[in-house]
């Protein structure tokens, strides 16, 4: 579904997909586009620490610093996507730079 260097997150075991989860939880403090939001993580990028993550309705790629504790802003870096074409433009870009 994801082209490289994206994966889908169900492509790993569900501890992997969980510990993301945990991190990403972990750096996102107040101020934060995602501060007080469910989210899911759906994809992870291999080459570096990405993850893509799905959260009412709206994606959004998450750059973990694994440090493990709350992040002052602008950290973790985060990029909304608003529609669909915006993030496929986004991943076919990703593939070009890691081809």
């Amino acid at each position: 579904m994801y082209l490289e260097p994206w994966s889908d997150i169900n492509d790993y075991p569900d501890t992997h997909k969980k510990n993301l989860l945990i991190e990403a939880k972990k750096e996102i403090d107040i101020g934060h586009m995602l501060f007080g939001k469910e989210f899911s993580v759906i994809a992870k990028r291999e080459d570096c620490d990405d993850i893509l993550v799905l959260s009412e309705n709206n994606k959004y790629i998450v750059h973990l610093t694994w440090s493990s504790k709350k992040e002052s802003l602008p950290y973790p870096n985060t990029v909304r996507f608003d529609t669909e074409e915006e993030l496929e433009k986004r991943l076919q870009q990703d593939f070009e730079y890691y081809s």
